[in-house]
């Protein structure tokens, strides 16, 4: 009974080891399968979709590949976005410095969707620096991932940024209040609303910024 008692930890870790180890799906294999092949784009856009239901770190590369191209680079971050390993994340942000215009745009949001919080960086210099076009989107972004960081970062476009780029934090400080006060962080979503408050005139985004204030007194 002693012996048999001293192997039950052993079999414990065997077990969670072979879980930690355990092969791709047949969806994902079968998925990884089509977007390797000469099959149409409407065949290769519906592996992407799978791969983000079924997919995990294998289909990482494969997806990550199209970030770039025409016709599938929307349907593979749609199944980057739905991959919950971090190597999601480190490929879209690891594609940020390559892409441009609407390809570039999407990684941005999809950073937001996943609300990956190592992105924060990245996003932060592209919230801030118009040359790269894709201001409105990083602070959309940021608002989605609500960190203490983020909303630094939000406030600051709000004291400074462009009447165009201060809608678009405004927008996105609401967001982020209503995450950070969900979250206990209630000192922060405060001070966010408040410089939504200064930075908008009257209208329906302050009005709604008061309103959220004030749920916080």
């Amino acid at each position: 009974m002693i012996a048999f008692r001293t192997l039950i930890p052993a079999v414990l870790v065997l077990a969670l080891a072979g879980c930690a180890t355990l092969p791709p799906s047949p969806k994902s294999t079968a998925a990884l399968t089509v977007l390797g092949s000469s099959a149409d784009l409407h065949a290769k856009a519906r592996a992407c979709q799978e791969l983000g239901f079924y997919g995990g770190p294998e289909a990482v590369p494969a997806l990550a590949a199209l970030l770039d191209k025409e016709y599938l680079a929307d349907y593979a971050r749609s199944g980057l976005e739905g991959i919950k390993d971090a190597a999601a994340g480190d490929a879209l942000r690891r594609a940020l410095p390559g892409l441009s215009g609407r390809y570039l745009s999407g990684v941005v949001n999809s950073l937001g969707v996943r609300r990956d919080v190592a992105a924060v960086p990245a996003l932060q210099v592209l919230a801030l620096d118009s040359k790269r076009g894709v201001a409105d989107e990083a602070v959309a972004s940021l608002g989605m991932i609500a960190t203490r960081d983020a909303a630094q970062t939000l406030q600051q476009v709000l004291t400074g940024g462009s009447a165009e780029l201060k809608t678009a934090a405004a927008h996105a400080s609401l967001v982020a209040a209503t995450t950070l006060t969900q979250a206990g962080q209630r000192d922060a979503a405060r001070e966010l609303l408040a410089a939504v408050i200064r930075a908008t005139p009257v209208g329906a985004l302050r009005k709604v910024a008061e309103s959220q204030a004030a749920a916080l007194q």
